[in-house]
């Protein structure tokens, strides 16, 4: 039987999206909080499950931004009931409802993260219509390694964010990253670990370049590991060049080897044939791969 997923059946969608990832090895754990948001996320959305003998058996949830972007989709079936053609209705559910969510923009997509390993999707997904189009790789560096020594430009000044964030100084620098990023509103977001360089240089000093960090506890039994996740690097185009980023993620590093953990985790965008210039650069740096996630997307409306 066919429902509207509503919050009434979050209890269950919890349940149900644990046993999926458990079966299925997933490299991650989802959070009954993240769960929640599909029911408050800000976006437009919609919903629906797939019910077998009284229990919730698979689901499906469709959401794109509320300014345009692709349409997400996710989504899972119970490994009790596969093989009986609920993949498939999950598949007839996106499409129908990514031409509602779309509302005739002509260039819209759907697109879906598959990790490695996930064969009998990636067929299903083929043949339904989506196709592979890059996707990110997931790296990661043992907090026991030496680290790239290197010393900051004069004039220029590392940063926790933990020391400034309740500061004046550090609302002018939460109002420039809030245009650039929305990795510090994360219930994941860790201060201690995160760092600022700021050019000293002129009477008001300037952001040059930044580290934010998150941490994702509830992923490590899946890993097998501990680790400090960088969320986001970034060097303003005006201060490439100066090694900034080897200071951060040193400072990084540092910080969550303090905390205890084992490894320094991050991803990478790569693109159709598993390729980033980012690659090469991270591999310098102590990183090694984990793991790959494909992006499958597909167009809304084939005939456009």
């Amino acid at each position: 039987m066919r429902i509207e997923l509503s919050r009434d059946r979050l209890p269950e969608l919890i349940s149900l999206v644990e046993v999926i990832e458990r079966h299925d090895h997933a490299p991650f754990r989802t959070l009954p909080s993240e769960l929640e948001d599909y029911f408050d996320s800000g976006m437009d959305t919609e919903s629906m499950g797939l019910v077998v003998d009284g229990v919730l058996a698979g689901y499906g949830v469709l959401r794109v931004p509320r300014d345009g972007g692709p349409l997400r989709c996710s989504g899972g079936t119970h490994p009790d009931f596969r093989g009986a053609g609920l993949g498939r209705q999950l598949i007839d559910f996106f499409n129908d409802a990514s031409q509602r969510l779309a509302q005739g923009r002509l260039d819209a997509m759907m697109e879906i993260h598959v990790d490695e390993g996930r064969d009998s999707l990636v067929d299903l997904l083929q043949r339904a219509g989506f196709t592979p189009g890059g996707g990110y790789v997931q790296l990661r560096r043992s907090l026991s390694d030496s680290r790239v020594d290197v010393e900051l430009p004069s004039f220029f000044k590392l940063v926790p964010w933990s020391d400034v964030q309740d500061t004046e100084v550090g609302r002018t620098y939460r109002d420039t990253l809030s245009g650039l990023s929305d990795a510090l509103d994360s219930q994941f977001f860790v201060p201690e670990w995160s760092f600022l360089i700021v050019d000293g240089r002129s009477d008001r000093a300037k952001l040059a370049a930044y580290l934010l960090s998150h941490r994702y506890e509830q992923d490590w039994s899946a890993f097998g590991w501990s680790e400090g996740y960088t969320e986001e690097l970034v060097v303003l185009p005006d201060y490439r060049g100066l090694h900034l980023a080897t200071s951060l993620l040193n400072a990084a590093a540092d910080a969550y080897q303090e905390a205890g953990m084992e490894f320094a985790g991050l991803d990478i965008s790569v693109d159709s044939e598993g390729q980033s210039s980012m690659l090469d650069l991270f591999t310098h740096f102590g990183y090694e791969p984990v793991r790959n996630t494909t992006l499958y997307t597909k167009r809304v409306y084939p005939e456009a």
